[in-house]
């Protein structure tokens, strides 16, 4: 028994000398530390202080590269701002200039067809496909309907109204590839003797705004630069709007008709507004 204390009091004082050992170590090394922390840091600092020199050049022209480029950031908005606003005044005068065509085109086919008895819608081109179909701004809700005659302020015929919608229509170009019209030739005398003829054909599309003159019979003298006009016979149009003039024959003895090559009047890339004789369709 005795023994058994002898041995739990020698195992308390070995625990308490290692917990003040303990604590000495601890007090000493804290006192060390802090006495030596300042020469710690400044080594550290000195160590590191080219490294740190240089990030921080790097990141003093990283900044000012930054800089820059808001600053150039900041230009290139206000050359954009300026953009927008000129577009603004071109797109502003462009629609004055429409407005101003269109008066003066309204003027022009008032003027020639006064006597004529047309009824005119005007409407603005829009677009033009591949297969010389144009699409004009004006539809069902405008009085239009599929046939309707197609011109422009002299009397140029561009086509007829193909398909209708309520706020746009397509006019089947003369130069289409189903388009066939009835033509007649205004020939130009030589002499103020001469008596002026008038011969019979038809003006076929081959597409790309092209078309040719068909069905002329071979008997009958067709000269370049004759003029091309609608005519009655087939009542799809009204007679004598301008199709377009002769530039090359194309005649075969063997053949009972003859050809010729014709360059159309309408120019469509130059064309804004159209007319569409409303009182008139087939």
């Amino acid at each position: 028994m005795n023994e058994a204390k002898k041995f739990s009091i020698k195992h308390k004082n070995k625990n308490w000398l290692k917990f003040l050992i303990g604590a000495i170590v601890f007090l000493f090394l804290f006192f060390v530390l802090n006495i030596f922390v300042s020469p710690i840091r400044n080594g550290f600092y000195t160590i590191s202080s080219p490294i740190q020199k240089i990030f921080w050049s790097a990141g003093e022209s990283s900044s000012l590269f930054l800089s820059s480029l808001s600053s150039g950031g900041s230009l290139a908005k206000e050359n954009e701002n300026l953009k927008i606003e000129n577009q603004k005044l071109l797109s502003q005068l462009a629609f004055l200039q429409s407005i101003e065509q269109s008066n003066q085109a309204q003027s022009d086919v008032s003027v020639s067809c006064q006597n004529s008895g047309f009824k005119l819608v005007m409407a603005g081109v829009i677009g033009l496909d591949s297969e010389d179909i144009l699409s004009i701004n004006k539809g069902s809700a405008d009085g239009i309907a599929e046939g309707m005659p197609v011109i422009n302020q002299q009397n140029v015929l561009f086509g007829k109204i193909s398909k209708v919608y309520k706020n746009f229509s397509k006019v089947m170009l003369i130069s289409n590839k189903n388009s066939v019209i009835n033509v007649k030739t205004q020939h130009v005398p030589e002499s103020a003797s001469a008596t002026s003829s008038e011969i019979d054909g038809v003006v076929k599309g081959e597409g790309g705004l092209n078309a040719y003159l068909d069905l002329v019979p071979i008997s009958d003298n067709i000269d370049l630069q004759d003029v091309l006009v609608t005519s009655a016979i087939e009542k799809s149009f009204p007679k004598d709007l301008l199709v377009g003039k002769i530039i090359q024959k194309n005649k075969n003895d063997q053949k009972p008709f003859q050809q010729a090559e014709i360059s159309l009047f309408f120019n469509v890339k130059s064309s804004d507004n159209l007319f569409v004789i409303a009182n008139f369709k087939r």
